[in-house]
């Protein structure tokens, strides 16, 4: 395997794992599976730092950071470490407002634990899977595709809706 070459980095604006972290509103260890050229997350354009390979805090030129971020915003073809842009679509705002309608109750969309409590605590829907950290319900896209095939029910079509998965009326 053929290592880059070291660069002049005294020119160069570097940055690390967290202003990834920062800018795309996510956890650093989402950012070392996305980097990690072992995990099955792995993204195959996120950059290659500048540091030597081992180095205990890789860097990252901000020029190639600031290229993959861009990237990132603009989703990719297979949907895996889509990040939304910060501003919603006219159909994500239609999902959200539905989704609060049919709650009864304010909801913010983005926050994990009021969707789950929502979901399963709410709506008392069926736990479809577990988390293996946590042992919570989870509400991945995945499980909660998974869920709405199995009940049809609005609330979930609204969330899917809103992570910007098409979810058509499920028929009985």
């Amino acid at each position: 395997m053929t290592e880059r070459p070291l660069q002049d980095i005294t020119t160069v604006e570097l940055v690390g794992y967290d202003y990834f972290a920062k800018e795309l509103g996510v956890q650093l260890r989402t950012l070392y599976a996305y980097a990690s050229e072992k995990n099955a997350q792995r993204l195959e354009d996120f950059p290659k730092p500048v540091t030597p390979k081992g180095h205990r805090q890789p860097l990252f030129t901000k020029a190639d950071a600031d290229a993959f971020l861009e990237r990132r915003r603009a989703g990719s073809p297979t949907g895996k470490g889509r990040v939304r842009p910060a501003a919603l679509t006219a159909d994500q705002k239609a999902a959200a407002i539905e989704a609060t309608a049919i709650l009864g109750r304010e909801i913010n969309l983005e926050d994990r634990n009021q969707v789950r409590e929502a979901i399963y605590g709410d709506l008392a829907l069926p736990v479809v899977r577990t988390t293996k950290e946590t042992g919570l319900p989870s509400i991945t896209t995945m499980t909660l595709k998974k869920l709405y095939k199995q009940t049809g029910n609005p609330f979930l079509q609204q969330v899917l809706i809103y992570r910007g998965i098409p979810a058509q009326p499920v028929n009985d």
